[in-house]
């Protein structure tokens, strides 16, 4: 039994304890110490009225929260309707339709869905063959979008979902709707070509939302991924392509990084998730068109690897550097020290990120492969090698799940926070521990919440969110376990927020479910799209994969998979809730590979109480085949018949439903290192857990390694490292009661007394090739320097033992601000000796400041000088020395430096220091 919900949003609050015979929550708006109190009255105050209204008319208005009486179900369950079924509900009898119909039982089916104190509606009226869908709700809609009630109708030439169920049925054609509503003929954004409409090529493309009327290459990529191949595979293909580009010279095409954090690429690195659409695209492609599709895509594929793997790979851990993907305001996801000080997000590895550079290498290994190219098996290699890298990295035994991020080079071991995206890609992608994940990441009531634990004082958005298309992923995760409890949980979520919203919508508040909660400073989500293009994809997938079983499948993993995979699984609530008068259920017009397929689950008669129901027997047109079903066995027409028996119902989710304690959702701030002393030779940690009236637990690391537990009083001693030992780097994080953790404070290291492991070289002594010396903007430096040809060369300087050395350099970088533009200044690094031989090579990121009066120090190159010695650095250029203003995409781009004016890398440097980490 569910214990009552208390939340920190006004209408929210009532919203679920109501639903639990509470009259309200009072409680701290987002933690501790926050003033607002909700009282019942002010919240019953804010409730719609909800009088009846006649059901079944096509043209009734929905006003000030209007609604038929419909039961309130505490559970959250559709509504059956009482009595006799409306006329709306049931063609009238006549002729046998034309269409395939539903085998149906007598019963109820279900016409609506409750979430008190809301309720939502959808009556079906006309021809069998060519319904109309009224569907109404009198839960606050976000911006007063859409239109409310709001019909929609089966597609004149597209598939139908014949189930029985208004509910189910309807809110598929809505997805349809919003499909063809996302297909465009042009697209525009403010950033490119002053707002203009940019013309898509012939057969359209698709936009992003209602409010984001441009191609993202994540966007796309997991809509695509989603349901979108199948849908409309040469808007699918147009969206994809339109996010490749050459260099303004015309060669080297690659995937674009469109977005991202000060400056983009490479602070931001997951524009590999393009993968992800290129493979479910090339499972619905044949012929000439897949041929076309291929040879773009294998240029594309391994050009980006390959500059990837200069740029951005680790070879130290085998990982990649770069923001998570989608999780990409900093402010909602990663601990407050780095969002002045982006270089870290470029130091970062994540899980997400990580996966989405392992599906394209398993792109390019394949398409090498058909090839005959030895790229293929080396890119096969890089996959098996990176696989294990993410699972030694991320994998946290004792939580059972993937963590999300490494926070920076300083701190090398993975943060205790976890999230739904880059896990449910772990699972899809096989990694050990794919079960434990699924049964142990947190769900609530309404669905999966995008990250775990939530940051307080932090707006609604990705922090406090449920994005569906993160839930529809998640369903595909549980669906590949087999976990019956999270498969409901996330088709739950999926049908409720489309039925209640009348759209597919961008986000909601995790706790209520609501497109908007009012919470004062956190109030929320700060931007939420209708009819957003992962959503609707992530509803198809609810239909497609999550009911019918349908996947489509590639050989892209080396595993010889190619066809169309054949994997119902209907549960026990399912067949309760959804379909309850089903004997079975038909999806119409279902195309894949060009063929229009009639696809056909026969349930059997006397549901097994308690029990899941799977594929026994698979027909194409009276034959039997096997669960993987070729493309050659499928004609235009083909019907499938996959006739269901009963298992044991399997898995366990982690519902999170008794929240009255904000320490339940939430994380402890993150807490900061004040500084290390020499206490006696030894090294002494002074920190703040930072955590008012709290003290709490703190587990200190010491260079990514656990070294002591359960510390309080502010102050450790660590007897383990003397002042005149190594450059270790220190960082800690606390512990709720609950088990939440903090994110990691700013690492500390000491690099000696007075910090003399670190040389810092001035400007004032450097030699260099392009631009000019300059005072200005507070200190001496190089300005106006970083284009083609230009140099940096410092002084020399000596090295008193071997070992492992940091390089970074100051810099200043204001050609844009820290939370967009395509200008992050990148620039090779060399370190060679006193005879001119090179003793190590990398790559320097310096995102955007805003600002060019204002200095940070870069990321790092770390190379391994031999000996004692001297030495000197090399700041230059290079091919892989690039950010994406280089690429002809952004030709168009005029929201910022870089774009129809040229390709901007310039950076004014004031110092470059070396540390030493003996």
């Amino acid at each position: 039994m569910r214990l009552p919900i208390k939340v920190w949003a006004s209408v929210a609050a009532l919203a679920l304890g109501c639903a639990d015979g509470e009259g309200g929550a009072d409680g701290p708006r987002t933690g501790p110490g926050a003033d607002a109190r909700i009282s019942d009255a002010r919240v019953m105050d804010a409730l719609v009225d909800m009088p009846t209204l006649d059901q079944g008319v096509e043209d009734m208005r929905v006003e000030d929260g209007d609604l038929p009486d419909m039961p309130a179900d505490p559970d959250g369950s559709p509504i059956m309707p009482d009595g006799d079924v409306d006329a709306a509900l049931t063609p009238d009898m006549g002729p046998p339709p034309a269409c395939a119909q539903p085998e149906l039982a007598e019963g109820e089916p279900p016409a609506g869905w409750t979430d008190p104190p809301y309720q939502a509606m959808v009556t079906q009226a006309g021809d069998p063959c060519a319904r109309r869908f009224t569907l109404q709700t009198n839960q606050p809609l976000r911006d007063d979008q859409p239109g409310n009630p709001r019909v929609v109708r089966d597609p004149v030439d597209g598939p139908a979902s014949r189930t029985g169920s208004p509910l189910f049925d309807g809110l598929y054609a809505l997805a349809l709707t919003e499909v063809e509503e996302c297909a465009v003929d042009a697209i525009r954004d403010f950033a490119f070509g002053d707002g203009r409409p940019l013309p898509c090529p012939p057969g359209g493309c698709f936009e992003t939302g209602r409010l984001w009327n441009y191609v993202w290459t994540r966007d796309t990529a997991y809509a695509v991924d989603l349901g979108l191949a199948s849908m409309d595979p040469t808007r699918a293909r147009n969206s994809l392509e339109f996010k490749l580009s050459a260099r303004r010279g015309g060669d080297d095409t690659q995937i674009v990084q469109d977005t991202g954090t000060g400056g983009s690429y490479p602070i931001s690195s997951d524009r590999a998730v393009w993968a992800f659409g290129a493979r479910a695209l090339m499972a619905q492609l044949e012929g000439a068109e897949r041929a076309g599709f291929a040879d773009l895509s294998w240029d594309a594929a391994r050009n980006t690897l390959e500059h990837d793997r200069a740029v951005v790979f680790d070879p130290a851990d085998g990982l990649y550097r770069g923001e998570q993907s989608f999780l990409d305001w900093r402010e909602q996801t990663y601990p407050r020290w780095v969002q002045n000080d982006l270089a870290h997000i470029g130091m970062s590895k994540a899980l997400s990120t990580n996966l989405g550079h392992l599906a394209l290498m398993e792109l390019a290994a394949t398409l090498g492969e058909e090839r005959g190219n030895p790229n293929g098996p080396r890119y096969r290699r890089w996959a098996t090698e990176l696989r294990a890298a993410i699972r030694a990295k991320f994998w946290d035994a004792d939580a059972g799940m993937f963590r999300t991020f490494q926070t920076t080079t300083l701190d090398p071991a993975a943060a205790r926070q976890y999230d739904a995206l880059g896990m449910a890609h772990a699972v899809l992608a096989g990694l050990e521990g794919g079960p434990q994940a699924v049964a142990n990441y947190p769900l609530l009531p309404k669905g999966p919440a995008v990250i775990w634990p939530q940051q307080q004082d932090t707006p609604i958005y990705h922090n406090r969110g449920q994005w569906p298309f993160v839930t529809a992923y998640w369903l595909r995760a549980a669906r590949k376990v087999g976990n019956d409890a999270v498969i409901d949980n996330t088709l739950r979520a999926l049908v409720r927020g489309a039925a209640m919203n009348l759209s597919n919508m961008e986000n909601f508040e995790m706790v209520s479910g609501l497109p908007w909660v009012e919470d004062g400073d956190a109030s929320g989500p700060v931007v939420n799209s209708q009819r957003q293009l992962w959503s609707v994809a992530g509803y198809l997938t609810a239909v497609h994969e999550g009911v019918f079983g349908l996947e489509p499948r590639w050989s892209n993993s080396g595993d010889n998979i190619n066809g169309l995979r054949i994997t119902p699984r209907i549960t026990p609530w399912m067949r309760g809730a959804l379909f309850p008068t089903a004997r079975s259920l038909i999806l119409d017009g279902y195309v894949y590979r060009g063929r229009t397929l009639r696809v056909e689950l026969r349930l059997p008669a006397a549901p097994a109480v308690g029990e899941s129901l799977i594929a026994d027997q698979i027909t194409v047109d009276g034959q039997a085949v096997g669960a993987l079903i070729p493309p050659a066995a499928l004609n235009d027409g083909a019907h499938l018949r996959i006739t269901l028996r009963a298992v044991g119902r399997q898995g366990q989710a982690t519902i999170v439903d008794t929240v009255d304690d904000y320490q339940t959702l939430f994380a402890p701030r993150p807490p900061a290192v004040l500084g290390i002393d020499n206490f006696e030779g030894q090294l002494q940690l002074r920190f703040d857990t930072r955590e008012p009236g709290l003290d709490l637990p703190a587990r200190i690391l010491r260079d990514g390694v656990i070294v002591a537990e359960d510390v309080r009083g502010g102050t450790w001693l660590d007897l383990d490292a003397r002042h005149d030992g190594p450059s270790h780097c220190y960082t800690l994080e606390t512990i709720f009661p609950s088990g939440n953790t903090s994110q990691r404070a700013n690492p500390f290291c000491w690099w000696g007394e007075s910090a003399r492991r670190v040389q810092t070289l001035g400007a004032a002594d450097f030699e260099f090739d392009g631009g000019n010396r300059s005072d200005n903007h507070g200190r001496p430096h190089i300005e106006v320097w970083g284009d083609e040809g230009h140099a940096i060369r410092s002084p020399f300087f000596t090295v008193s033992a071997p070992g492992p050395h940091l390089i970074q350099v100051n810099y200043g970088n204001g050609a844009g601000g820290p939370t967009t533009g395509i200008t992050c200044a990148v620039k090779r690094v060399r370190v060679i000796d006193d005879a001119g031989t090179e003793h190590g090579s990398g790559y320097l990121a310096m995102p955007h400041i805003g600002d060019w009066s204002v200095w940070r120090d870069s990321g790092f190159v770390e190379v391994n000088l031999p000996a004692a010695g001297e030495y000197r650095v090399i700041l230059d250029g290079d091919d892989r020395a690039v950010n994406m203003s280089v690429f002809e995409h952004f030709s168009r781009y005029t929201g910022g430096t870089g774009g129809r004016d040229g390709a901007f890398n310039r950076v004014n440097i004031s110092a470059i220091k070396v540390l030493a980490r003996q």
